[in-house]
């Protein structure tokens, strides 16, 4: 194999040897046309789980070093300009305390670790130009961006998800070095302009807004068969997830359990270390259920997937997962036309919503989940193609491996000629998102927000950040009022008439308005904050605009009936 112009090595937490990031199964082989592909794992213990690409050269440290040695590099990163930096950033921020400095300490120390082991790589023997891109915005990833010391043809690049940023247990704020990482490195890219704007305002100081960039993930295209499978009576239902306790499984198990009605097929693909415990779990209260029949199928890989998802009939996937940073095994399922229910949980609204497949709450009930199954049994399967050939639509539109991962890829090879004073192209989608403050029209400073806040009175919605100056003129209960007549359907019959002058005003300042004035604010996530959004029948389009298929409203309608 020939060589190419460039170097690139790639850091991840565990792929090859883990299922997770299994992202990189699509985007690995595209980099491979651009660069020579060098692959570093911090995973020491586990087995190669994934084959790669021919020509990928993989390497990982035996161990992150021992105990005394890493007491001596902590005791160096103390009196270290890093440790200074952040000390003085998060002072300035009022979050620095003594588990702060702790944690501060440790992700010095990792970040050292990586960059000696980096530096005793091959590669940087070679004179070629190298491109460092780590798969996660982690601890190590500052030593990562200490490399570029070594020479001026060295740039690092990393991807940023929403794990990331907030736990995803407690949606704390994560502390990964974020100040003098952000200092150094080349480009930062986000799966959506939320996630984007999300780190623009949480973890940045607001300047080289070019380093932020939105590179959306892809898949491959399904793969077509000759002679599709026949369609029977059998509600067929997909799952495909490692088999770890936050993909809650055995809460499934009990919702099939409790079904009364219907006839269901329920197969898992997926390994994990819950194995042995959810298999006999589902011994226990499956086996014996009439019209229940279900299968675990192991591990797959991308391929093996797509062929199983080509040769069964599959009218649903399904996931209840409480955390998923990477929704990829979903977009893998709209790429073959199957309609995905998901918990909307992190990252799942960047590629499902209820225009394209359904979003369940976050933490279903177990009734809840029971009734949404028996639910979907008494729907017309023609419905479930229809809502799967939209999923279909938006993974042609916005997941396409083609045209994302050969994007990026493209982008990462000329990444030099990034300009971190220019603001990158906002590029918004186009299907609605179940929670309307997550559909972005425009992106809020932080000053606006600030003076929101503060001038907003209780139990009042927020007015458009985009509103002119006749709006700003107008009283602020009429501009209350306005707003609340925007998002009721229709008038009812106890509803006082209003003055007909008061009606064209309000007319007259819709016109002004525009869009603008009908898109909700971005709310960006605090820790541990919840959604004031009621049901999702709140947020349904008017009749004007792009109104939903009458089987998306009856599957949300019926969730919003569940009690707990």
């Amino acid at each position: 194999m020939a060589k190419k112009p460039q170097n690139l090595l790639l850091v991840t937490e565990h792929y090859p040897c883990s299922n997770q990031e299994s992202f990189l199964e699509t985007e690995i082989p595209y980099l491979t046309k651009f660069f020579n592909v060098y692959l570093v794992t911090r995973e020491t213990d586990k087995r190669m789980h994934r084959i790669l690409p021919p020509g990928v050269i993989f390497s990982r440290p035996s161990e992150h070093g021992g105990r005394l040695w890493k007491w001596w590099l902590r005791t160096l990163c103390r009196f270290s300009r890093a440790y200074r930096l952040e000390r003085r950033q998060g002072q300035e921020e009022g979050r620095w305390n003594h588990a702060q400095a702790s944690h501060t300490l440790d992700a010095l120390v990792e970040s050292e670790l990586a960059r000696r082991y980096v530096l005793s790589l091959p590669v940087m023997q070679d004179d070629r130009p190298l491109v460092i891109y780590s798969a996660n915005y982690n601890d190590y990833l500052y030593g990562l961006t200490r490399i570029k010391e070594m020479g001026k043809d060295i740039h690092v690049t990393a991807r940023c998800h929403r794990a990331n940023m907030f736990d995803p247990k407690t949606g704390e704020r994560r502390e990964t070095l974020n100040y003098i990482t952000n200092r150094n490195i080349d480009a930062v890219y986000f799966t959506s302009e939320e996630r984007r704007s999300v780190y623009v305002h949480h973890f940045t100081d607001g300047e080289s807004p070019g380093k932020y960039r939105v590179a959306p993930l892809g898949v491959p295209g399904p793969e077509v068969l000759l002679e599709p499978p026949e369609e029977d009576y059998l509600l067929r239902i997909v799952t495909c997830s490692p088999i770890e306790e936050d993909k809650r499984l055995t809460l499934l198990i009990d919702a099939i359990a409790g079904m009364k009605i219907g006839c269901l097929d329920w197969v898992h693909i997926g390994d994990g270390s819950e194995r042995e415990k959810v298999l006999e779990y589902a011994r226990d209260k499956l086996e014996n259920k009439p019209g229940i029949r279900y299968e675990f199928l192991g591990d797959m890989n991308q391929e093996e997937r797509y062929h199983y998802y080509a040769s069964h009939k599959l009218d649903v996937f399904l996931s209840v997962s409480s955390s998923e940073s990477v929704p990829t095994m979903m977009m893998e399922a709209m790429a073959n036309h199957i309609f995905v229910c998901a918990t909307a949980v992190d990252g799942v609204t960047d590629v499902v919503s209820n225009e394209t497949g359904l979003l369940m709450p976050e933490n279903p009930t177990l009734e809840q989940l029971t009734a949404f199954l028996e639910m979907l049994c008494n729907m017309d399967k023609d419905k479930f193609d229809s809502r799967a050939e939209l999923g279909y639509q938006c993974w042609e539109q916005w997941f396409n491996a083609e045209e994302n991962c050969m994007r990026f890829a493209s982008e990462l090879s000329a990444v030099e000629n990034i300009q971190p004073d220019e603001t990158p192209e906002i590029v918004h989608r186009v299907f609605t998102s179940w929670k309307p403050e997550e559909k972005v029209e425009v992106v809020q400073t932080d000053e606006q927000e600030e003076t929101a806040g503060v001038n907003q009175p209780e139990g009042e919605e927020k007015e458009p950040a985009s509103g002119e100056a006749d709006a700003d003129a107008k009283p602020a209960e009429e501009s209350a009022q306005e707003q609340q007549d925007k998002q009721e359907p229709a008038k009812t019959d106890d509803e006082p008439e209003k003055p007909e002058d008061q009606q064209s005003d309000q007319e007259d300042d819709k016109k002004k308005d525009g869009q603008s004035s009908e898109t909700p604010d971005e709310k960006q996530p605090e820790s541990g904050e919840q959604s004031d959004t009621g049901t999702a029948s709140d947020e349904q389009p008017h009749a004007e605009e792009k109104p939903i298929e009458q089987e998306a409203e009856e599957l949300i309608e019926m969730m919003e009936k569940l009690t707990p």
